[in-house]
Protein backbone atom coordinates (compact mmCIF):
# COMPACT_ATOMS: atom_id res chain seq x y z
CA UNK A 1 0.00 0.00 0.00
CA UNK A 2 1.13 3.53 -0.70
CA UNK A 3 0.19 6.81 0.90
CA UNK A 4 -0.10 10.19 -0.75
CA UNK A 5 -1.70 13.50 0.07
CA UNK A 6 -5.33 14.18 -0.75
CA UNK A 7 -6.36 15.75 -4.04
CA UNK A 8 -9.74 17.45 -4.57
CA UNK A 9 -10.71 14.83 -7.17
CA UNK A 10 -10.48 12.19 -4.38
CA UNK A 11 -13.58 13.62 -2.68
CA UNK A 12 -16.08 11.19 -4.19
CA UNK A 13 -14.04 8.12 -3.19
CA UNK A 14 -13.41 9.47 0.31
CA UNK A 15 -17.16 10.11 0.61
CA UNK A 16 -17.87 6.49 -0.35
CA UNK A 17 -15.35 5.24 2.22
CA UNK A 18 -17.05 7.29 4.92
CA UNK A 19 -20.47 5.94 3.89
CA UNK A 20 -19.16 2.37 4.26
CA UNK A 21 -17.72 3.27 7.66
CA UNK A 22 -21.08 4.71 8.74
CA UNK A 23 -22.78 1.41 7.85
CA UNK A 24 -20.11 -0.89 9.29
CA UNK A 25 -19.23 1.02 12.45
CA UNK A 26 -22.73 2.42 13.08
CA UNK A 27 -21.54 6.02 12.97
CA UNK A 28 -23.76 9.06 12.76
CA UNK A 29 -25.07 9.49 9.21
CA UNK A 30 -24.28 13.21 9.27
CA UNK A 31 -20.57 12.36 9.48
CA UNK A 32 -20.54 12.01 5.69
CA UNK A 33 -21.90 15.52 5.13
CA UNK A 34 -19.60 16.93 7.84
CA UNK A 35 -16.61 15.34 6.12
CA UNK A 36 -17.54 16.81 2.74
CA UNK A 37 -17.93 20.28 4.25
CA UNK A 38 -14.60 19.90 6.04
CA UNK A 39 -12.82 18.86 2.82
CA UNK A 40 -14.25 21.86 0.97
CA UNK A 41 -13.10 24.36 3.63
CA UNK A 42 -9.76 25.76 2.47
CA UNK A 43 -8.95 26.81 6.05
CA UNK A 44 -8.43 23.13 6.90
CA UNK A 45 -5.81 22.83 4.12
CA UNK A 46 -6.97 19.36 3.03
CA UNK A 47 -4.21 19.03 0.43
CA UNK A 48 -1.67 19.17 3.28
CA UNK A 49 -3.62 17.63 6.17
CA UNK A 50 -5.43 14.70 4.54
CA UNK A 51 -3.73 11.50 3.45
CA UNK A 52 -5.09 8.65 1.36
CA UNK A 53 -3.80 5.11 1.15
CA UNK A 54 -4.04 3.06 -2.03
CA UNK A 55 -3.99 -0.68 -2.57
CA UNK A 56 -1.30 -0.53 -5.27
CA UNK A 57 1.02 -2.81 -3.36
CA UNK A 58 3.85 -4.47 -5.23
CA UNK A 59 2.17 -7.85 -4.82
CA UNK A 60 -0.57 -6.67 -7.19
CA UNK A 61 1.97 -6.56 -10.01
CA UNK A 62 2.32 -10.29 -10.55
CA UNK A 63 3.43 -10.06 -14.17
CA UNK A 64 6.61 -8.07 -13.66
CA UNK A 65 9.60 -7.94 -11.41
CA UNK A 66 10.10 -4.21 -11.05
CA UNK A 67 7.36 -3.39 -8.52
CA UNK A 68 4.53 -0.94 -8.95
CA UNK A 69 4.64 1.10 -12.14
CA UNK A 70 5.08 4.83 -11.77
CA UNK A 71 1.91 6.70 -12.56
CA UNK A 72 -0.30 3.64 -12.03
CA UNK A 73 -2.40 3.98 -8.91
CA UNK A 74 -4.59 1.47 -7.18
CA UNK A 75 -7.91 2.18 -5.52
CA UNK A 76 -8.06 4.46 -2.49
CA UNK A 77 -8.93 2.22 0.46
CA UNK A 78 -8.56 4.65 3.36
CA UNK A 79 -7.98 8.21 4.44
CA UNK A 80 -6.98 10.22 7.49
CA UNK A 81 -7.57 13.90 8.11
CA UNK A 82 -5.85 16.05 10.72
CA UNK A 83 -7.25 19.19 12.27
CA UNK A 84 -6.19 21.35 15.18
CA UNK A 85 -8.48 22.51 17.98
CA UNK A 86 -7.38 25.00 20.60
CA UNK A 87 -8.82 24.99 24.11
CA UNK A 88 -7.79 26.98 27.17
CA UNK A 89 -5.69 24.03 28.36
CA UNK A 90 -4.17 22.54 25.21
CA UNK A 91 -3.64 22.30 21.50
CA UNK A 92 -5.48 19.24 20.19
CA UNK A 93 -4.25 17.70 16.92
CA UNK A 94 -7.16 15.40 16.08
CA UNK A 95 -7.05 12.67 13.47
CA UNK A 96 -10.20 11.25 11.93
CA UNK A 97 -10.55 8.88 9.03
CA UNK A 98 -11.54 5.46 7.86
CA UNK A 99 -10.28 2.36 6.11
CA UNK A 100 -12.54 0.35 3.84
CA UNK A 101 -14.02 -2.39 6.07
CA UNK A 102 -12.86 -5.06 3.60
CA UNK A 103 -9.26 -3.77 3.77
CA UNK A 104 -8.95 -3.52 7.56
CA UNK A 105 -6.37 -5.45 9.57
CA UNK A 106 -3.73 -4.99 6.89
CA UNK A 107 -1.94 -2.08 8.62
CA UNK A 108 -3.53 0.62 6.45
CA UNK A 109 -5.06 2.30 9.51
CA UNK A 110 -1.75 2.24 11.33
CA UNK A 111 0.08 3.77 8.36
CA UNK A 112 -2.51 6.53 8.06
CA UNK A 113 -2.42 7.24 11.79
CA UNK A 114 1.37 7.49 11.74
CA UNK A 115 1.14 9.87 8.77
CA UNK A 116 -1.25 12.08 10.72
CA UNK A 117 0.99 11.89 13.79
CA UNK A 118 4.01 13.00 11.78
CA UNK A 119 2.03 15.87 10.26
CA UNK A 120 0.88 16.87 13.76
CA UNK A 121 4.49 16.98 14.90
CA UNK A 122 5.36 19.33 12.04
CA UNK A 123 2.48 21.67 12.81
CA UNK A 124 3.12 21.45 16.56
CA UNK A 125 6.68 22.68 16.05
CA UNK A 126 5.19 26.00 14.94
CA UNK A 127 3.15 26.43 18.14
CA UNK A 128 5.40 24.68 20.64
CA UNK A 129 6.98 27.85 22.00
CA UNK A 130 3.64 29.61 22.51
CA UNK A 131 2.16 26.51 24.14
CA UNK A 132 5.12 26.18 26.49
CA UNK A 133 4.96 29.87 27.45
CA UNK A 134 1.24 29.54 28.21
CA UNK A 135 1.69 26.25 30.09
CA UNK A 136 -0.45 24.38 27.57
CA UNK A 137 -0.10 20.78 26.48
CA UNK A 138 0.05 19.53 22.91
CA UNK A 139 -2.07 16.42 22.30
CA UNK A 140 -2.31 14.05 19.38
CA UNK A 141 -5.78 12.49 19.29
CA UNK A 142 -7.60 9.98 17.14
CA UNK A 143 -11.27 9.18 16.74
CA UNK A 144 -11.50 5.40 16.29
CA UNK A 145 -14.61 3.21 15.86
CA UNK A 146 -15.91 1.59 19.04
CA UNK A 147 -17.27 -1.43 17.12
CA UNK A 148 -13.89 -2.34 15.62
CA UNK A 149 -11.95 -4.41 18.18
CA UNK A 150 -8.70 -3.50 16.42
CA UNK A 151 -9.12 0.18 17.40
CA UNK A 152 -7.77 -0.25 20.92
CA UNK A 153 -4.79 -2.25 19.60
CA UNK A 154 -4.06 0.41 16.99
CA UNK A 155 -4.21 3.15 19.61
CA UNK A 156 -1.89 1.21 21.90
CA UNK A 157 0.65 0.73 19.08
CA UNK A 158 0.70 4.52 18.69
CA UNK A 159 1.01 4.99 22.47
CA UNK A 160 -2.47 6.46 22.78
CA UNK A 161 -4.87 5.88 25.65
CA UNK A 162 -8.68 6.05 25.60
CA UNK A 163 -10.28 9.14 27.09
CA UNK A 164 -13.68 9.82 28.58
CA UNK A 165 -14.01 12.95 26.45
CA UNK A 166 -17.19 13.24 24.38
CA UNK A 167 -16.89 11.87 20.85
CA UNK A 168 -19.26 11.55 17.90
CA UNK A 169 -21.64 8.60 17.96
CA UNK A 170 -19.86 5.28 17.40
CA UNK A 171 -16.37 6.69 17.97
CA UNK A 172 -14.00 6.85 20.92
CA UNK A 173 -11.33 9.49 21.45
CA UNK A 174 -7.77 8.26 22.08
CA UNK A 175 -4.98 10.62 23.10
CA UNK A 176 -1.28 10.99 23.72
CA UNK A 177 0.89 13.94 24.66
CA UNK A 178 3.03 15.13 21.78
CA UNK A 179 5.38 17.07 24.07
Amino acid sequence: MRIRTYRPDDMFIVEQLQQRAVATDQLAAESVQNLLLWLQDAAHEPEANVFVIRDDDDELNTWGQAGTLDGVEGEIVGYSALEMHLTAQAYHFRCMGSVDPEMRRQNAGRALLICALNRARIIAADVEFEAEQAGMLLYFEALLPIRDPASSHLAAKCEMAPTDAPAPHGLRLYRRILW
